[in-house]
């Protein structure tokens, strides 16, 4: 058995693995070999991909992200035995990018996945939750008097991290950057909510793109991460038309300083390409999964875990 770096002409082999190995779970979507290849215009990283190889055959493949995430191993069947070392040679590739932590995130109905990861000292740590809302149900919401809230500038950022720091992945100039520099967020659609001392209070982001996925088109079970949602920064993710997503410090003014930046952020809009918002939040930010809760539906949730990966020695 073989493990190699996957190469371009590997994508047809890596997408009929998948779609044999994934074909009888819920929710299962078949791909085609164009996605696993690079986008157009950017250098392909194959050291991300790893493939195991039989008697000249692929058989499995596994891929992790710079970021730290893994991808659990896909293998046809006859084959599964080979996932293990596939996932070790995964994890050892992130250790030798002196990578402290790995992260995966699954559908929860994946029983499979989910016991593989959690055999491979992974744990729980977090929920993600997706949300969804016509703006014709959002409960009527007024201006309050001498309300502040202007569009964000770049010399923000420092307030943002001090709202909610666990929360953040990114900081610093890599934030402001994320935020002010990113395709994926139109201009204009992030803002800040002030208090009277002019200190930042909130911030705000609601994105309205008619070229980005409609939520209700998403299957809210899929373990995929919403661009521009707070707390996905840095990640690979699916831009949604609607999205909105705020940021608070915990306490009882948090569902106040909500409905006034989603208040703002419906209200500016003469006219919008969008029918339902949309909203992702995580478990471990509760404060704020709970304004949700309470003026958005669920949809649908998936796990995240989390392992030390350790050093390089003990692979």
């Amino acid at each position: 058995m073989l493990i190699r770096n996957c190469l371009p002409a590997d994508a047809e082999h890596e997408a009929a693995v998948y779609n044999t190995a994934a074909a009888r779970l819920p929710g299962f979507s078949p791909v085609t070999a164009d996605q696993f290849r690079p986008i157009a215009g950017r250098t392909a990283d194959h050291t991300t991909r790893l493939c195991a190889e039989n008697d000249g055959r692929l058989v499995g493949y596994a891929a992790f992200e710079p970021t730290g995430r893994v991808h659990p191993p896909w293998c046809l069947p006859g084959f599964e035995r080979v996932a293990h070392p596939l996932f070790g040679a995964t994890l050892r590739a992130l250790a030798e990018r002196r990578v402290d932590r790995a992260f995966a995130a699954c559908r929860a109905d994946w029983a499979d996945q989910v016991e593989f990861l959690e055999d491979h000292g992974f744990d729980k740590v977090r929920e993600v939750v997706n949300f969804s809302q016509s703006i014709g149900e959002l409960p009527t919401m007024f201006q309050r008097p001498g309300l502040n809230v202007a569009l964000a500038r770049q010399e923000d950022v420092p307030e943002f991290e001090r709202l909610v720091p666990e929360l953040l992945r990114l900081h610093g100039p890599d934030l402001a950057s994320h935020l002010f520099n990113n395709p994926a967020i139109p201009t204009g659609a992030l803002y800040v909510l002030r208090g009277k001392d002019g200190t930042i209070q909130g911030a705000g982001l609601l994105i309205d793109d008619a070229t980005a996925a409609g939520v209700v088109s998403l299957d809210p079970n899929n373990p995929i991460f919403w661009t521009g949602a707070f707390g996905t920064e840095g990640l690979p993710g699916t831009r949604v038309n609607g999205l909105f997503s705020f940021l608070a410090a915990a306490g009882k003014e948090t569902l106040l300083i909500g409905q006034d930046l989603l208040w703002y952020g419906t209200s500016r809009m003469e006219t919008n390409t969008f029918e339902r918002l949309a909203a992702q939040a995580t478990t471990d930010a509760p404060h704020l999964l709970g304004f949700y809760d309470r003026y958005f539906e669920r949809r649908g949730s998936f796990p995240v875990f989390e392992r030390a990966i350790g050093s390089l020695s003990q692979f």
